[in-house]
């Protein structure tokens, strides 16, 4: 703060509350700035001439002072009015236009809507939506920057949609929860039932953070054993909630019953039977996959950096942090996902219901990151070992083989692989970069002789210099995926867990029904479980390409002799219906390659735990259940974590399968081929963007054998035995 006044900056110090202050200013400034961006720019989106046209007819029923109106005014019925009502409120600053024409939901977007009631409508929603991002810096400026920069919703709330105001409204309903938990007044109480009642009447979807909230307060109240007391106080906050959704939602007065059912029921049809959920086909992960991209992808000239990626990265990092600080947040962001996991219909809107406590998770990551590094920082000098130089001399000539080897095997590589990510390397240049041109271009660039070009992917025959902005354009690739938004990284992590808890699961079950005591010929079983992993991956991969292959497969072919109604041929007619089962054709691959390694570990780790342990559980009583629990697990898991570790960089790394399969951009290292193959991917022969994506991954291991060791604290290795 050297460019402050003295004076200024001698206040800012002592009074701490100054400094965070001006943050969350500057912080709302750029929440505004990029919501008014979004205002002016976005073009017309799905559904925006629904809810204008709803707005129009309410504008025209206050305009006339029609109120009775209001009782059978609510166009699109399926979701409440408060929040039309506002767009409507909004209109009421713009000249009188007719109605905007009703058209069915498949329809593609209205280009021609009227700019001067877009304008307002829109400019109403993003007032809302930086509201939002006040509310969470008055608790966390980190997390309030998070939703200030976060792409998609900054595109949702600055459009004429209905997430906006329950948006809001939910968050107060939280904050008012936590002072009521807090203070125990019951005012604080009351205000949280009127915001959720607010909630529901604005969109029916954000009524689920009420589940967060009541499992949070049954939590405190048991852990305070006034469970009856929560019940009276929930039964309460719940009838004045329906009490305010009532009041607030003048198109059921009419027809209470009636008309509710009909509004609610419309979703279950919808999102079952729309042409448009239908053509769209999503897997029921896709609500976590949105969380990975940005809709840069469809609006480039808008956002020009998309953090939404890193939001998801931090927060997944903060989540333990945040439960302890405040776990009402945790549940919020579970609660959420898991309905929307569940539901059917996937639209990327519905990931505002959870963007708040996404950001005060990816807050604590931030803010875990940090301390990590403070401590490292603090604590650089107190660890270091103390040699002597008599030991070291007489260690040097063993260490030199496996020096020399580490450094042409991994260093040499490694480095080669950043000097060429920093070039356009490319199959037009090949000559010149082998040639020398890779080493030219990397040193006339660093030393400034050679201006830096930037990354795009071109084919120029001979190697330039790109700096790092290879690394921008891969990450930018990352975020916005492709296919209308799939993430490479986000099928890479969940690829990885999926596949690896599969196989930690059967291998550990067959280690353990190997184990027990009377199991006949079991060398012989232990033997024949580990063929698969003898089999080398390609050819097991063609093996089960073989099995799936669509048309000629085995299990099609069967489908085909057998008839429709066989279980080969309803298995073969739900693969190509569902959007869900396809992930099943590569994880049964993956588990049968996989789990061999992972009863071999867990037969080994097994073998090592005392059968006295076993002999004093079985003298106390305990069951099968207990005694694993208690007993097998806690012992076995230390020897069994290396192993999952070790899984789980080949599960990140897997490639044959999905090369053999026709699925080329599943992981990094297929990504990776298919951008360096010539004939693969984004024109390919792009070796330098290839080399970029290939340090990317070994820095995402990097971080994940970390994080993993740090919450598994495996490097502390068994303590037990």
């Amino acid at each position: 703060m050297k460019f402050l006044n003295p004076q200024l900056t001698q206040t800012v110090k002592r009074h701490p509350s100054i400094l965070r202050l001006l943050t969350v200013i500057v912080i709302l400034a750029l929440a505004w700035t990029l919501r008014s961006q979004a205002v002016k720019m976005l073009p017309i989106d799905y559904d925006e001439d629904d809810y204008l046209r709803a707005g129009q007819e309410y504008a025209h029923l206050i305009r006339t002072s029609n109120w009775s109106g209001f009782l059978e005014a609510n166009y699109r019925p399926e979701h409440p009015p408060l929040a039309k009502i506002v767009i409507g409120v909004s209109l009421l600053s713009a000249p009188e236009k007719p109605l905007t024409p009703d058209r069915p939901t498949t329809a593609e977007p209205d280009r021609y809507l009227p700019r001067d009631l877009v304008r307002p409508a829109r400019t109403t929603n993003a007032v809302l939506g930086w509201l939002t991002v006040a509310l969470v810096g008055s608790v966390n400026p980190l997390a309030a920057l998070a939703l200030a920069t976060h792409t998609f919703t900054i595109k949702y709330v600055s459009q004429i949609m209905l997430e906006a105001l329950p948006a809001l409204t939910s968050f107060i309903m939280v904050l008012a929860y936590l002072q009521f938990k807090k203070s125990r007044k019951t005012g604080w109480l009351i205000a949280s039932a009127v915001f959720l009642g607010l909630t529901a009447a604005s969109k029916y979807l954000y009524c689920v953070i009420g589940i967060a909230i009541l499992i949070d307060w049954y939590l405190n109240a048991k852990d305070e054993e006034q469970v009856n007391l929560f019940f009276r106080q929930a039964a309460f906050w719940g009838i004045l909630g329906v009490v305010i959704f009532f009041a607030m939602n003048p198109y059921l007065w009419a027809d209470p019953l009636t008309r509710l059912r009909e509004s609610v029921f419309y979703h279950a049809g919808y999102s079952t039977s729309a042409e448009e959920v239908e053509r769209a086909n999503f897997p029921f992960w896709q609500q976590f996959n949105w969380l990975f991209v940005s809709p840069k992808i469809w609006h480039r000239d808008l956002f020009f950096y998309a953090p939404d990626m890193w939001i998801a990265f931090l927060a997944f990092i903060g989540l333990g942090r945040l439960w302890k600080k405040e776990r009402v947040y945790v549940l919020w962001l579970a609660a959420a996902m898991l309905f929307l996991m569940v539901w059917p219909t996937k639209w990327p809107q519905y990931v505002l219901t959870l963007t708040v406590p996404l950001s005060f998770a990816a807050a604590e990551g931030l803010s875990e990151i940090w301390d990590q590094i403070r401590e490292w920082w603090q604590n650089r000098n107190s660890n270091k070992a103390i040699y002597k130089k008599s030991e070291v001399s007489r260690a040097t000539p063993w260490l030199i083989p496996g020096l020399t080897a580490f450094i042409i095997l991994t260093v040499f590589p490694l480095i080669f692989q950043i000097i060429v990510s920093t070039t356009d390397f490319n199959a037009a240049s090949i000559r010149d970069g082998f040639q020398g041109g890779i080493w030219r271009a990397f040193w006339q660039g660093i030393t400034g002789q050679i201006p830096i070009i930037p990354s795009e992917g071109g084919n120029p025959n001979e190697v330039g210099f790109t700096g790092l902005s290879t690394y921008p354009f891969i990450f930018d690739a990352f975020n916005t995926g492709y296919g209308g938004g799939f993430s490479y990284l986000f099928f890479n992590i969940m690829w990885m867990v999926l596949s690896v808890v599969l196989q930690v699961g059967l291998g550990l079950g067959i280690a353990l029904l190997l184990w027990q005591k009377g199991v006949k010929l079991g060398k012989f079983w232990q033997a024949l479980f580990i063929l698969p992993w003898a089999i080398p991956e390609m050819i097991g991969a063609m093996m089960w390409l073989n099995i799936f292959l669509e048309d000629w497969g085995w299990l099609y072919l069967a489908a085909d002799k057998f008839g429709p109604g066989s279980i080969f041929g309803k298995f073969t007619s739900a693969l190509a219906s569902s959007p869900d089962l396809w992930l099943i054709i590569f994880l049964l691959p993956a588990l049968w390659y996989g789990f061999p390694f992972m009863m071999l570990a867990s037969s080994t780790g097994l073998k090592m735990i005392p059968r006295e342990v076993y002999d004093a559980a079985s003298m106390d009583g305990a069951n099968a259940l207990q005694t694993f629990r208690f007993i097998t697990a806690p012992l076995l898991l230390p020897l069994l974590l290396p192993a999952i570790l070790v899984r789980g960089i080949f599960a990140f790394n897997q490639f044959y399968l999905f090369q053999v399969f026709f699925f080329p951009n599943a992981t990094l290292s297929t990504f990776s081929y298919n951008t360096f193959n010539p004939t693969g991917w984004f024109g390919g022969g792009q070796f330098a963007t290839s080399a970029a994506i290939n340090i990317i991954n070994v820095l995402i291991l990097v971080v994940f054998v970390y994080l993993f060791n740090r919450w598994s604290k495996a490097g502390e290795g068994v303590t037990h035995a």
